[in-house]
């Protein structure tokens, strides 16, 4: 236990060298000091300990005669203060010929993996935020490269369904908005990522418009629209009571997935927003304030007859390429006339479903330039929708399913041995000894004045925490 009481004395005096540093410095900066002190400390104490604990299996009764040594191994492994390294031993068993690290199976550290689950779980949180290189250098004081990271986001694929939570909720009116998103791939292509969402209205909080019980849903592109919808209808059968719903407004620039959805929700009001609406309307009239507002006129006296009126002469006054550009907006917005219509429908509420888009998906997706593997650009867009949805985001439950090899290790022999009471038991009590005895050996309880440090050092020897 030297290593480990040499290894703590190194780090209070590295503290107390750079709290008394001189005045230049500020705070922070000490900060970040004493922190990558206390990095090289863990990296120093750790494999001492491990070590402890390989040794307290080493002398299990139960180990010894199941259990043949074959010879000792170093362990270097990424962790989020920095690289560890430590030796164990590796066993076989004598009657079935099993192999196993006892130690790294009671440590729950996979057979093959170099950088710790801390480090992954760290990574792929910053992932869903920003590139993976800006990742890769804040998971860890150690290098990882970005690929790293890349691969991480590409092991994930358990991502939660849809589902209702709690009781059933009464609802008179229900709002679904719908938008894509339009994402760059490696491969030069250009695909769409879909985003649904489901709620019951817009109140003020503290000034600002928020949406009330919100729950997101992504589709990629090339997924069958039938089943987006399928799982959305589900989900309202599921968490609100059906007959009280009045109408489900379903909101969006009304493509032909979006118009899917007309025909699974029930009962619907379909509703082009706002946005698209006036997006068509200025290419259509070319910035004549006039003729906007004459549209907009007849939607509301519901005369679509006038409306034709007008893109007929709108076209007849176009020459050139332009008048092509124009029939595509006449005809989208006349199509559409009975969802341009339903904005005025007493119950219909503004379409916030461009700035969801935006915030969601385009702000880590496509809102600068790059190119996506198909694969990590649904994962990024499930990440953000689970962060959304407020759901928790853990690397060991969205990973891949374990390989078959691993679901067995999983209740071998091998497993048998570490989770056994007895081992259990003899490796707490093997820690316990080791913390105490390397807190009683430091000069600062053995010599020391009774100060604020003593108190909390104390404490850790005899196992409590002082206050």
């Amino acid at each position: 236990m030297n290593s480990i009481t040499k290894a703590f004395e190194i780090f209070l005096n590295s503290m107390s060298a750079i709290l008394l540093s001189g005045p230049f410095t500020d705070f922070g900066s000490k900060a970040e000091q004493i922190l990558s002190a206390n990095n090289t400390m863990l990296t120093t104490i750790l494999p001492a300990f491990l070590q402890s604990l390989d040794d307290t299996i080493f002398q299990d009764a139960q180990r010894k005669a199941e259990w043949e040594i074959v010879r000792k191994d170093q362990r270097v492994l990424v962790t989020g203060f920095g690289e560890l390294r430590f030796e164990r031993r590796y066993c076989r068993h004598k009657q079935n010929g099993e192999t196993a690290y006892l130690l790294d199976r009671h440590l729950g550290i996979s057979a093959n993996a170099k950088v710790n689950g801390d480090v992954r779980q760290k990574a792929i949180l910053l992932a869903e935020q920003g590139p993976y290189s800006k990742s890769a250098a804040a998971s860890t004081v150690s290098p990882i490269s970005r690929m790293s990271v890349c691969n991480y986001v590409g092991d994930l694929e358990q991502f939660p369904a849809l589902e209702a939570e709690g009781e059933k909720r009464m609802v008179k009116q229900l709002y679904v908005e719908a938008d894509e998103d339009h994402v760059s791939l490696q491969n030069g292509k250009k695909t769409h990522v879909k985003l649904v969402y489901i709620h019951e209205g817009v109140e003020e909080q503290d000034k600002r418009r928020r949406l009330v019980n919100p729950r997101y849903l992504t589709w990629p592109s090339g997924h069958d629209s039938d089943l987006l919808w399928e799982k959305v209808s589900r989900y309202i059968e599921q968490q609100y009571v059906s007959e009280d719903i009045e109408h489900i407004f379903l909101s969006g620039d009304c493509a032909s997935w979006i118009r899917t959805g007309e025909e699974w929700l029930y009962p619907c009001v379909p509703v082009l927003d706002s946005f698209h609406t006036m997006k068509a309307l200025r290419k259509l009239c070319g910035g004549r304030q006039e003729q906007v507002a004459a549209f907009l006129g007849y939607v509301r006296k519901d005369e679509p007859d006038k409306a034709k009126d007008l893109c007929r002469s709108i076209l007849k006054a176009t020459r050139g390429s332009g008048r092509e550009a124009k029939l595509k907006q006449g005809n989208y917005l006349l199509n559409n006339w009975r969802r341009i219509l339903n904005q005025t429908h007493p119950g219909a509420q503004g379409c916030s479903a461009e700035g969801h888009v935006s915030h969601i998906l385009s702000e880590r997706l496509s809102s600068r330039p790059r190119g996506w593997s198909k694969r990590n650009m649904e994962n990024i867009a499930q990440l953000r929708v689970m962060k959304a949805n407020g759901q928790v985001i853990q690397y060991e439950d969205l990973r891949q399913s374990k390989s078959n090899q691993e679901k067995a290790g999983m209740s071998s022999k091998a497993m048998a041995l570490v989770n056994a009471p007895r081992l259990r038991k003899a490796l707490k009590k093997s820690t316990q000894s080791t913390l105490k005895t390397t807190c009683q050996n430091l000069p600062v309880l053995k010599y020391g004045a009774t100060t604020p440090l003593f108190q909390a050092l104390h404490g850790l020897s005899f196992d409590y925490v002082a206050c």
